[in-house]
């Protein structure tokens, strides 16, 4: 079908001519070299992937392909199209196909150029300038196939739609600096340890193997001995020896054998693409063309620039984990050691412009990992004991732990407050110089540490508080609380508001110095909740004590019929159940704390509840009942005074207790009858140890009746008289 229908066509169109015939013959070949060449190109960037080098015939060949593709190219679309209707839509069809292949085909090319920038061979440098000749010619001639519609405005776009620009001298120092970042770190590596001078002389094995507390020496030689294996996974043993052999002895030679590399290739560039540079950075003297001083120091700050901001984005990386044997992985204090030196050779060192942003960087990058590690370590410690050691005490001053929580607050506010100093700076140091940066993420951690050691207080508080082991309470409540906001009390953070206000300062500073008083705001705010967390703790241990008052006097309170039994003989000793009472609410208060107020509110809670029980059971009582529950109240007292364990001062506050005197205004208020009066003006006598206390004179001015509200509710609890009493069990 095919055929016939060529055959059909064939007979209504005019022949093509000789001149048509041969530019789709061009058309064609043209089009199979790109193929050749693209496949080719591929192949080329795979053997360099996979770290095997290339001849230089074989650049060579392909810079001669290009050349001649380009040429094909230029004489297929130069030529005008046919004025017939059907090959003139055949012979854009063939452009269009041409156009689509040299796109692809550019695209690889610049893939080759990145990948061999970085040679050290002029000959191999002038081929890719004559690569970049060639990829700017084909961008300048008509290659164009995405219609006027298609616009780029999103970063993840395919790399295939990305617009292609010219390869100028700062694309391919950008491409170079890339490209050579990662040796670049190893030879800063080499260079620092290079200016290293150790005080005293370490082993490195054993010092790797040996504790973490170690010298600032050690810790350099252990980093010595790790940079010997940070060598690149891809590499190839000649390169690996090279590496191991080579020793910048400073950083300036460093820096001047960078600039020699740039200069090279800018001879390079002069001699094979002038056009490059432009006529401004070109000067003609003698007949001689050469490029003007200004342009070259352009070129070369220019280069300085990208190249160690390329380095200083992998510099950490390769540092702390770019071997098995790197040192994130074998030593937790290394890095806070190295940075701590580095630091310390930052300011004792000229070092270059133009490097000490990178070694900058490397500090703070150093500073952070150390503190996320610690961090990291002693907060899952804490974090982790807090379910595991529920109220378990591990010193005799604070549990275990709180104790991690000290020694996690200890470490965040040594961080920080090593922050607040810059360079030589010990207080006030311009915001410029202060790692703010570095104490964000410090304070970030120091503020959810903080949030999460207030949230543990109380929880466990209210865990431990139910089961009455009141020894843990207040371990938790008088000393963890105490020691952790001691050492917030050190924790020093200074105003920068009135410094953003008046003195210009970059973008980053800032926003940094912003986001820095908004935290410490924050953990301000929590550091006073966790002052304010010992209240709360007492109020949970309060609202608990009364229902562990209620829950002993229901085991053991007398049944009613107890308090309305009759005797012609007054009661002179107390119930059984109140010494039990107070032995297992009071006693293991006053066996771990010695404080009057917690004490008294104990007292106070225990008694009220007391009183509480009685009436909202409505037990009835008889005059000789009402005899025996007011001996009862009296022996509180005689209790608190007999105990052995009570200082005088807690003593004297609890006698002094007015709940004492409630309850004996309602053990006097179930003797007397309902409407009878109370007398104000006789003054009562002075009770002994059994019937009131003997500690308040000023208490007893005013007879005890009066210190109960509700009186005539509490007259309706009076047994009726004609009760038979005589029944007892």
């Amino acid at each position: 079908m095919d055929t016939n229908y060529r055959a059909n066509i064939g007979k209504w169109l005019p022949p093509p001519g000789d001149v048509l015939e041969k530019w789709f013959l061009n058309s064609s070949m043209v089009t199979e070299s790109i193929d050749n060449l693209i496949e080719s190109i591929a192949l080329i960037i795979q053997d360099i992937t996979d770290s095997q080098i290339c001849e230089f015939e074989v650049y060579k060949r392909v810079a001669n392909d290009l050349e001649e593709i380009t040429k094909g190219y230029k004489s297929i679309s130069t030529t005008s199209l046919s004025t017939h209707l059907i090959y003139k839509y055949k012979m854009r069809h063939f452009l269009t196909i041409l156009k689509r292949k040299l796109n692809v085909l550019v695209r690889f090319t610049s893939n080759l150029i990145n990948e061999i920038v970085d040679c050290k061979s002029d000959e191999l440098l002038r081929i890719i300038f004559r690569l970049v000749n060639i990829y700017n010619d084909v961008l300048d001639m008509d290659i164009e196939v995405s219609g006027p519609s298609t616009s780029v405005f999103c970063n993840d776009c395919p790399y295939i739609l990305e617009p292609m620009k010219k390869i100028s001298v700062t694309r391919i120092l950008q491409m170079l600096a890339k490209n050579r970042a990662e040796e670049s770190c190893h030879e800063l590596i080499d260079c620092l340890l290079a200016n290293y001078k150790p005080r005293e002389k370490t082993d490195p094995s054993t010092t790797i193997s040996g504790d973490a507390d170690v010298s600032e020496n050690s810790s350099i030689e252990i980093y010595r001995a790790l940079t010997r294996h940070l060598t690149p996974p891809i590499e190839s043993s000649a390169s690996r020896t090279e590496l191991e052999v080579s020793n910048i002895e400073s950083i300036q030679t460093l820096v001047n054998t960078q600039n020699e590399q740039v200069l090279r290739l800018l001879n390079v560039v002069q001699d094979v693409s002038p056009k490059l540079f432009g006529t401004d950075a070109l000067k003609t003297s003698k007949g001689e063309t050469r490029l003007r001083s200004s342009a070259i120091k352009k070129v070369k700050n220019y280069y300085q620039e990208v190249a160690w901001g390329a380095l200083s984005g992998i510099l950490d990386h390769v540092v702390l984990w770019w071997s098995s044997e790197a040192l994130a992985t074998r030593h937790n204090h290394g890095a806070q050691q190295l940075k701590d030196w580095l630091s310390q050779f930052i300011q004792k060192n000229h070092v270059p412009q133009t490097v000490r942003p990178a070694l900058q960087n490397l500090c703070d990058a150093l500073g952070y990992h150390a503190t996320i590690t610690e961090w990291d370590q002693f907060f899952r410690l804490a974090y982790t004991s807090a379910f595991k050691c529920q109220s378990k005490a591990s010193f005799t001053e604070v549990s275990d732990t709180g104790q991690m929580f000290v020694e996690l607050f200890q470490l965040l506010v040594r961080l920080s407050n090593e922050c607040e100093a810059g360079g030589e700076w010990v207080i006030g140091a311009p915001l410029i110089e202060l790692p703010l940066s570095e104490q964000i993420v410090i304070l970030h951690r120091l503020d959810h540490s903080v949030h999460t050691a207030r949230l543990w207080i109380v929880q466990e508080a209210k865990i431990i508080a139910h089961t009455w082991e009141l020894d843990v309470f207040f371990l938790l409540v008088k000393g963890d609380i105490v020691n952790c906001l001691e050492e917030l009390s050190y924790l020093k953070l200074a105003d920068h508001t009135s410094t953003l206000s008046t003195d210009s300062v970059s973008v980053q500073v800032y926003v940094c110095a912003k986001m820095r008083a908004k935290i410490v705001s924050e953990v301000n705010v929590n550091i006073d909740l966790l002052q304010k967390c010992t209240g709360k703790c007492v109020e949970i241990l309060a609202k608990i004590c009364r229902v562990v008052s209620l829950a002993n006097l229901h085991m053991c309170f007398p049944r009613s019929s107890y308090w309305r039994k009759g005797s012609d003989v007054a009661p002179v000793t107390a119930s059984l159940y109140v010494e039990s009472y107070f032995e297992k609410v009071l006693l293991p208060v006053l066996e771990v704390i010695e404080d009057p107020e917690t004490s008294n509110m104990i007292l106070k809670i225990m008694c009220e509840a007391w009183l509480d029980y009685i009436y909202l059971h409505r037990i009835k009582f008889s005059e000789y009942g009402a005899l025996q529950l007011l001996t009862d109240f009296a022996y509180v007292s005689k209790w608190v005074t007999n105990c052995p364990i009570i200082s005088q001062n807690v003593r004297d506050h609890l006698l002094k207790n007015e709940v004492l005197r409630r309850c004996e205004g309602v053990g006097r208020l179930l003797l007397r009858h309902p409407g009878e009066a109370i007398s104000m003006r006789k003054r009562l006598t002075r009770r002994t140890n059994e019937h009131g206390s003997p500690e308040s004179p000023g208490l007893e001015r005013m007879p005890a009746e009066m210190y109960v509200p509700n009186q005539e509710q509490w007259l309706e609890l009076r047994a009726s008289k004609r009760y038979n009493f005589c029944c007892t069990e």
